[in-house]
């Protein structure tokens, strides 16, 4: 079984198919996790569309993702909660 990467997930179901169909218009294999789940039960499913690639081609997809703007430095920065979460780690591993 081929490894599959999570490379942006998506709230909207339209962003995710823009995004898959440029890829695919590229000859990158797209897959969508959580798709039909998330198109029938909207806001149901925590965290959305998750747009998988093949791990081969995780490298090239995201650099086309970035050159036609699906992607910006900021979807990769952790969240205000992520934050909050590893302070609060970061001070127990200390102890």
């Amino acid at each position: 079984m081929e490894k599959l990467i999570t490379i942006r997930t998506f709230s909207k179901s339209i962003d995710f198919e823009m995004a898959k169909s440029y890829l695919e218009s590229c000859d990158i294999d797209c897959f969508g996790k959580n798709e039909i789940i998330n198109r029938a039960y909207i806001d149901l499913v925590d965290g959305g569309i998750q747009l998988q690639v093949r791990a081969e081609q995780v490298e090239e997809a995201i650099k086309l993702l970035f050159e036609k703007g699906y992607l910006k430095a900021e979807d990769y920065e952790p969240t205000s909660e992520m934050k909050w979460m590893e302070k609060i780690l970061n001070y127990f591993k200390k102890k």
